[in-house]
């Protein structure tokens, strides 16, 4: 982990293994990380195994699918490409999108950068019939998303009505917003695909050595996901929808990536992770900011986003003022959010 000098810590490690080891019984595998960047320390530990029934156990060069994650990557290449003078968060995702495509509109408003990032775009949730998506994750039979391609989302976003006008309203999750956020971004920077623009301006920064859309060279590295009646799931391509939960990511990448969201200035990426972090739409409980969600909890701001595929699920979050980042990655569809948020409430609150 490029990190400044950060370093093992005992205690750390013992907390985050106590944690893995009392998670590790509802997953068949599960990986821990924190990094305390006030005490320049960090921990990682594994637990079950990458595959049943007696596969190894993961570590933290193990590869996940971190499904909606992802959605805070794609929120800091917006925070990127403002910074260069690229976009603005007002500009139309029309004039993002290859010539001739048809966005829609309602009551003469359009669909704004703003709008896909803060979920307030009035797309729906999915590019397919929730009874369709529903039948297919509950029964494990395969990817539901494997049809939709860039060009098929853009066929489908010329057909769709929107739900509400585009920037009222409360938030309304929208993967379809996710999707195609990442495409306008990839499209406008001239990027042959989405993971290309993660790589160059994300990993390559940030040393993020296997942070990456899903190709047939990763499978071999990549922990198996499952139902949680312990089904094998087949991995999630996610081509037309890469923006909203594509990527693959280790312990060791994620670590990198929220000591870098912990510590703005030790990276060239500064402004644009500090701008990603800014509220942009606030509700009763939560707010949101250019893809991470923001909560204030009782140790200050937190951050945080988690993920969901067919087989996997992961949180990460941070803690702002207290310097403190959790990751939690396990293969099955067991939600480990309300574990993480607890270790990461647990170590904000030492003294």
């Amino acid at each position: 982990m490029r990190s400044d000098h950060i370093a093992a810590g005992e205690e750390l490690q013992r907390v985050v293994s106590a944690a893995a080891a009392k998670n590790a019984k509802r997953h068949p595998g599960v990986v821990v990380g924190a990094v305390d960047t006030i005490r320049l320390q960090h921990a990682v530990a594994g637990m079950g195994h990458t595959r049943l029934p007696d596969g190894p156990a993961p570590t933290d060069q193990t590869m996940w699918e971190i499904g909606s994650i992802t959605k805070v990557f794609t929120g800091l290449l917006l925070a990127i490409a403002i910074v260069r003078n690229e976009v603005t968060l007002q500009t139309p995702v029309r004039e993002l999108l290859p010539s001739g495509t048809t966005v829609p509109t309602r009551d003469g408003v359009e669909i704004t950068l703003e709008h896909l990032t803060t979920h307030r775009s009035g797309l729906p949730r999915s590019p397919i019939r929730f009874r369709t998506e529903f039948r297919t994750v509950l029964l494990g039979r395969g990817n539901p998303y494997a049809d939709i391609s860039d060009e098929r989302l853009l066929e489908l976003l010329a057909r769709t009505e929107l739900r509400r006008t585009p920037g009222t309203g409360r938030i309304a999750y929208s993967n379809v917003g996710g999707g195609l956020l990442g495409l306008a971004l990839t499209h406008r920077a001239g990027a042959a695909s989405y993971g290309e623009l993660v790589h160059e301006r994300i990993c390559r920064p940030l040393g993020l050595a296997r942070t990456t859309v899903l190709t047939q060279a990763d499978v071999d590295q990549l922990a198996i996901g499952y139902t949680t009646r312990r089904r094998p799931v087949e991995h999630w391509t996610l081509s037309g929808l890469a923006g909203a939960g594509a990527l693959l990511s280790t312990a060791t990448d994620m670590l990198a990536f929220l000591t870098a969201q912990l510590k703005p200035e030790s990276s060239e990426l500064g402004q644009a992770v500090k701008l990603s972090q800014m509220e942009r739409y606030g509700g009763k409980r939560f707010g949101i900011a250019l893809g991470w969600i923001r909560y204030p909890s009782r140790s200050g701001l937190t951050l945080w986003h988690n993920g969901g595929t067919g087989g996997f699920r992961s949180f990460a979050g941070i803690a702002v003022e207290r310097g403190i980042g959790v990751v939690m990655l396990t293969n099955n569809r067991r939600s480990c959010d309300r574990a993480a948020m607890r270790l990461l409430s647990r170590l904000s609150a030492r003294g």
